[in-house]
């Protein structure tokens, strides 16, 4: 690899691992914001997130993919080798704050998912003690009422 090369290269992994940081970053602050909006049972705010959440993760799927291709091109194992053989610092320091960051979103996400799923616990049991005794439920998961109807038989030629 030539001096330019690696410079080019450098400069691509630094601008690559840079969007992918920031992106990071927008996507822990929204995830923040989504528990606010969680917590405080705002729907239409709720709604908002969840487009600017899928908009930064579909941002850092590209992002990443881009960042595989650069290191097949490389030909190497993994990012902390070829990070330590471009003898860069800043970006395995990069590289270690995205890891940082990624975990915290990671964990952020599973903290929110507990308290959807306390939610829509807490709803259904709502739901429950209004109905009826014996009375079936009028939607189920999907969306469409159970019937438990018995299969029909076609014939057959």
């Amino acid at each position: 690899m030539t001096a330019a090369a690696g410079g080019t290269l450098a400069t691509q992994l630094q601008g690559n691992l840079q969007a992918q940081r920031d992106c990071a970053q927008q996507l822990l602050d929204i995830l923040q914001a989504e528990r606010a909006a969680l917590t405080a049972t705002d729907v239409e705010r709720l709604e908002a997130l969840t487009r600017s959440k899928a908009e930064a993760a579909g941002l850092l799927q590209k992002l990443g993919a881009t960042l595989v291709q650069l290191r097949g091109a490389a030909r190497m194992p993994d990012f902390n080798s070829w990070f330590a053989q471009l003898r860069l610092p800043s970006l395995a320091a990069l590289w270690q704050e995205l890891l940082a960051l990624a975990e915290q979103c990671q964990r952020a996400n599973l903290d929110n998912a507990v308290l959807l799923s306390t939610r829509e616990a807490q709803l259904k049991q709502t739901l429950r003690a209004f109905r009826p005794a014996g009375a079936p439920e009028l939607y189920g998961r999907s969306g469409y009422a159970p019937l438990d109807l018995p299969p029909r038989h076609f014939g057959s030629a």
